[in-house]
């Protein structure tokens, strides 16, 4: 609650004018504050934003005299009444210097309303966000208010003893709790219900209870929430017109989340009675602990709250340091605290000398455990997300949950923590720069940190990113497609295309691409395996996504969030991450329509100023450029029509995007017909091209239902209904149940991840205020923030290195028999490279492997009438089968 004072009124320059003031509109003065500690009486005035102030009497009384009336009559109003000697400019000068900063003067016509002072107090709830608004928090409370009549409460606590009474008597309470500590270790489902029931359930109730007592009271309760407090996640109501309300009546606030909490309990225990589920007792005495731990004072708990209202202050912690001060040797007590009640005084005095070295020495304890903490914390963590990838690929959905949930409350301490520390620091800093004058504390100083950290996130996300891809691509097993294209690539310069195993329709280009990246960098060469050395074109086109993304994001004045977010659930997903180190059409063809999207927009943007004129020529060459790549990009990728078809289809459709000579109207119109038969024609041969990709079903549906997910955001949005139009089209085709579809995948992930950039961007770019409803924002970041985080818990998988070389020198010993060896794909290129001859080397999966007498295989075989070569053991095992 902030405090506004005027303990020594300046004497102003004199004015002749007497101007009228007004109070902001939802300005309410709430009167006295009853039941006060301190020694002079406070009043209450409650801003239109909710904000609740304490103003001394003078002030007051000016305010509720903001009716119309100029300054001059107002002085004489309140001389009569209060009997001191004030004038027009004492009013003017009260309201411009006191009542205005706090916010509750309308501006004066055209000017615009300064910044109100906005509460701060040490410890509050600062990272939270309203879900439900106020009109629902009234509502439900009006249907629950009947738990307060005094027949019902007294009937309700004496059922609450009863019942617990009731469960201790029966006995055997040690039994039943180890009985349910093993319960609920061979049916890890109950941990997930006792999280909902505990956390969400029994969280919500409490808050119930809290916006019950307010309204029964007489006040208004406001919305509702969840935000972080301190480092745990916390359920909020606001409950703050209570203070208008007398002692008993804001005790009766403060009490009613713990009275409903007694309602929870004792219907669960009348559950445990009925049932004798040992589970149930645990969660009972479990509940029973958090519900006495909110009588602790020391944080603003409820009882923070209780004992701040017994003893009539509303913010105990603005009296810590005052307190403190007062009670060092040599020191005069502070007037803060002389304005106390001798009662009040004593008990806050008391409250500060027991809170303040706890408080302390949790604080040391936490800086002196972390240093050993952290690494602790951080193996555990790398060991939990193995299990949960584990029982993710044997679809264990249950452990799965139970799991995500557990690494989620796991992960969300540290992050409160960092929010704590920042929190603690912006307390102190103007602490720091009064005192010290240190300029690093300056809030401009940060303003230019958080710019370079900032950029530094950026940074580091779009290395991270492609560091993480390098190294994916260097031990993922390979899909059937790149197998194809790697083998096809490499064989096509050394043994020319008749010889070389052929590619599928679409995977022309990439496979001439890959012939001449791999001719200027050796990248063959390079590498344990050509199927490595191949993948050097998927990191690259990485790369260069990437880029393009950062000077898209650059161009169009994004939000650093907005870039960083999907970056880094891009980085955290292992199916979205082994896609990306997939060399195929998809990956390439996206790189060469994004460099030529970012031409075009680039040239499109091109800034010219006064003394430097627009360069058409340069201009002409960006879009010519663009318009290249973006065909290059559809040559490689064929899928890419898809969307031209779509946004070419709106541009037509839709009314106002005409072009207002029909000479271009008529192109046009011809170009979409064009586009669209050869898109009907070419699309549907692609897709019957196996691609096979090496995800598991579950990896699959996340990455996909990801991806739909920001599609679904997009549409949402009016402002990018028109783009999630056109990349809708290339997540739909990954769900068509086509061979090819597969190949779609990296398409749909780049796709994905510049329209959840667009979609956090339009989200955010806008005043809180004006956003969409919390709930709205939630239906839609919830899902996708739980399917990052599955697709975070896929490790991608790791493919044995084969030993190749030593297949090929059995194949090429001159005591071995020549005859024809039939090799799966990505094995075939490496015994080529190794100088196995190819004339005796035909891939496993074309019709002359048929014909051969000796065959390769990977993996464990079984015992045959065949002779056999084995070379190595498990998965890395290779058998060489000959006849006898």
């Amino acid at each position: 609650m902030a405090i506004a004072t005027d303990t020594d009124v300046l004497a102003p320059a004199d004015r002749r004018d007497h101007p009228v003031y007004r109070l902001s509109p939802g300005t309410e003065l709430l009167g006295e504050y009853r039941d006060s500690g301190l020694e002079t009486p406070k009043y209450l005035v409650r801003r239109a934003d909710g904000q609740v102030m304490q103003l001394p009497r003078l002030l007051y009384r000016v305010a509720g005299s903001l009716d119309g009336r100029d300054a001059g009559r107002i002085a004489e109003d309140l001389h009569r009444e209060l009997e001191e000697e004030l004038t027009a400019e004492h009013i003017s000068f009260l309201v411009d210097e006191r009542l205005r900063p706090v916010g509750i003067i309308a501006p004066d016509g055209a000017e615009s309303a300064p910044s109100p002072v906005m509460a701060d107090p040490l410890l509050a709830l600062r990272y939270r966000v309203g879900v439900l608004p106020a009109a629902v928090s009234w509502r439900v409370a009006g249907l629950l208010r009947l738990f307060f009549a005094r027949p019902v409460w007294v009937a309700a606590l004496a059922v609450f003893v009863a019942v617990h009474a009731t469960i201790v008597v029966q006995g055997g309470l040690l039994d039943q709790i180890l009985a349910g500590v093993d319960q609920i270790v061979h049916e890890p489902e109950l941990i997930l219900a006792m999280y909902v029931l505990t956390f969400f359930l029994s969280g919500i109730w409490h808050e119930f209870g809290h916006v019950t007592a307010c309204r029964y009271g007489g006040a208004r309760p406001g919305d509702m929430g969840i935000g972080i407090y301190i480092v745990w996640p916390a359920f909020y109501s606001t409950v703050t017109d209570s203070y208008r309300l007398h002692r008993v009546g804001r005790l009766r606030t403060d009490l009613g989340g713990v009275y409903f909490d007694a309602l929870f309990l004792t219907g669960l225990g009348l559950a445990y009675l009925y049932t004798g589920e040992p589970w149930l007792l645990l969660m009972l005495l479990g509940m029973l602990g958090e519900t006495l731990s909110q009588f602790l004072p020391s944080i603003r708990l409820d009882g923070y709250f209780i004992l701040a209202d017994l003893v009539g202050v509303p913010d105990l912690f603005g009296y810590v340091w005052p307190a403190v001060s007062s009670l060092l040797p040599g020191r005069p007590t502070h007037p803060k605290v002389q304005e106390l009640r001798p009662r009040a005084r004593r008990v806050i005095i008391g409250w500060v000398a027991l809170t303040v070295p706890l408080l302390a020495l949790y604080l040391i304890g936490v800086l002196v455990l972390l240093p050993f903490a952290l690494p602790v914390a951080w193996t555990g963590f790398l060991e939990y997300v193995g299990t949960l990838d584990t029982a993710l690929r044997t679809g264990d959905v249950i452990t799965s949950a139970v799991g995500v949930f557990q690494l989620f409350l796991l992960v969300l301490p540290w992050v409160g923590g960092v929010l704590m520390a920042g929190m603690i620091f912006g307390t102190i800093r103007p602490l720091l720069e009064a005192r010290w004058g240190w300029a690093w504390t300056r809030r401009q100083a940060w303003t230019v940190v958080r710019r370079y950290a900032a950029l530094g996130v950026l940074g580091g996300l779009a290395v991270a990113l492609v560091w993480r891809v390098a190294a994916v691509a260097t031990y993922v097993p390979a899909s059937v497609a790149e197998a194809r294209i790697a083998s096809s690539a490499f064989g096509a310069p050394e043994l020319g295309f008749a010889a070389a195993p052929d590619v599928a329709a679409g995977e022309v280009v990439v496979r001439e691409q890959l012939m001449a990246y791999a001719d200027l960098t050796g990248a063959f060469d390079r590498h344990a395996d050509v199927l490595t050395g191949a993948r050097e074109l998927a990191v690259l086109a990485t790369a260069v996504l990437v880029g393009c993304y950062l000077v898209l994001a650059r161009v169009l004045r994004w939000r650093w969030w907005a870039i960083a977010l999907p970056l880094a659930a891009v980085a955290a997903m292992g199916p979205a991450v082994v896609q990306l180190a997939t060399v195929g059409p998809g990956i390439v063809g996206a790189a060469w329509a994004a460099v030529g999207g970012t031409l075009l927009l680039v040239g499109r943007h091109r800034r010219h100023g006064r003394h430097r004129p627009e360069n058409t020529a340069a201009k002409s060459v960006m879009i010519t450029l663009g318009a290249a790549a973006v065909a290059v990009g559809v040559a490689t990728a064929p899928v890419l029509t898809v969307p031209l078809v779509v946004g070419a289809a709106l541009l037509v459709l839709r009314p106002g995007d005409h072009p207002a000579r029909a000479s271009r109207w008529v192109p046009l119109v011809l170009g979409v017909l064009a586009l669209t038969v050869l898109t009907t024609l070419a699309v549907p041969a692609l897709l019957r091209a196996p691609a096979a990709t090496t995800l598991s079903s579950a990896e699959w549906q996340v990455l996909v239902i990801a991806a739909v997910l920001v599609v679904v955001g997009g549409l949402a949005q009016p402002a990018l209904r028109t783009v999630a139009a056109i990349a809708a089209p290339v997540v739909l085709l990954t769900l068509l149940p086509a061979p090819g579809a597969d190949a779609v995948l990296p398409l749909a992930v780049c796709t994905a991840t510049g329209l959840g950039a667009l979609v956090v961007q339009v989200l955010t770019r806008h005043p809180v205020e004006s956003r969409p409803h919390p709930l709205l924002r939630a239906a839609l970041a919830v899902p996708v923030l739980v399917m990052v985080v599955v697709g975070a818990l896929f490790l991608p998988t790791t493919a044995p290195a084969l030993p190749h070389a030593q297949v090929a020198d059995v194949l090429t010993d001159p005591a071995s028999p020549v005859a024809a060896v039939a090799a799966p794909l990505p094995l075939w290129a490496d015994l080529v490279r190794d100088g196995v001859p190819a004339d005796r080397l035909q891939p496993s999966d074309t019709a002359a492997a048929d014909a051969t007498d000796w065959e390769i295989v990977v993996g464990e075989q079984e015992s045959g009438p065949r002779e056999r070569v084995v070379i190595g053991s498990g998965d890395t095992r290779l058998t060489v089968f000959w006849p006898r």
